[in-house]
């Protein structure tokens, strides 16, 4: 990975932090990376970080302990998910790290990440219709200059001046209309080119991180894993009971189009992790 491509994904990953975190969360104030991306292996519903205090049997405070937790452990709208156990956020936290490290390290994956970057997004049917808007007011303003040059040239003592210039007049406004109409169809289709090409950069810089994950995490704040974890992980499942090897993560969705079919991970601690992608297909030109 060159310096350039290096440094482009730093500034883009504090860029990202900078606009998404919020400005008034005290510096104190955790960021639990895995918050509704989590779900509860009982009722399905999102598991959100929490903070217990530990104490001495004195009383005192010697530990803050975070965890992650069924959003339905208490009773909310009537509904009450008996799943009580508390899941050590470090643990899930670093366990979800190591699948994106496995993937990105696997050389055919970074292949294939290298490939998407290269590829380029079929923008053909938008310029089509870019270019037929360019066309229709081409021929309107063509139109348009028309009319005004015939009612220039009306001569005021004709007979029937009037009703001839009123004729023409309405043909004018309803030509203004034509052309703005144009314009906004215009305007639209250009914006939705835009809009392509910009999630085609989006995504690419989110590969070319993926690329140097291992440097870029370790050098990443909180809010900086939550942002990106947000942008490439749709959900996280775990076991209802920690396997005798000590894992609890069980499955893994991304959200990015990554890989063309479902494959599994194993972990240094030997179990294998199920890992989904979802894969979109883009057109070479």
């Amino acid at each position: 990975m060159s310096e350039e491509v290096w440094q482009t994904a730093q500034v883009k990953m504090k860029a990202n932090a900078q606009k998404y975190e919020l400005a008034a969360r005290p510096k104190t104030d955790r960021v639990h990376l895995l918050s509704n991306i989590l779900k509860c292996p009982v009722c399905g519903a999102e598991m959100y970080g929490n903070k217990s205090i530990k104490k001495r049997p004195d009383g005192t405070k010697y530990k803050d302990f975070y965890y992650y937790g069924c959003k339905h452990r208490n009773m909310q709208r009537g509904y009450k998910c008996d799943y009580r156990k508390q899941i050590q956020e470090e643990v899930l936290d670093a366990a979800v790290a190591e699948v994106v490290s496995r993937l990105v390290s696997n050389p055919r994956f970074a292949a294939m990440m290298q490939e998407k970057i290269n590829m380029k997004v079929d923008t053909t049917a938008i310029e089509q219709e870019i270019a037929a808007y360019e066309k229709q007011l081409r021929q309107h303003y063509s139109t348009k200059s028309r009319l005004m040059e015939e009612i220039d040239s009306f001569d005021p003592d004709d007979r029937h001046f009037i009703a001839r210039k009123s004729d023409l007049d309405d043909r004018l406004y309803k030509m203004y209309d034509k052309i703005e109409e144009a314009e906004n169809g215009l305007m639209d289709a250009r914006a939705k080119k835009q809009t392509i090409e910009a999630d085609k950069i989006t995504g690419d810089n989110i590969y070319k991180i993926l690329i140097c994950f291992d440097k870029l995490y370790a050098t990443m704040t909180e809010a900086e894993r939550r942002r990106l974890v947000e942008i490439l992980i749709d959900e996280v499942q775990i076991y209802p009971e920690r396997q005798p090897n000590g894992q609890w993560l069980k499955s893994v969705r991304f959200k990015l189009p990554i890989i063309d079919h479902d494959l599994e991970l194993s972990l240094d601690n030997k179990d294998r992790v199920e890992v989904v992608c979802s894969m979109v297909r883009v057109k070479k030109h």
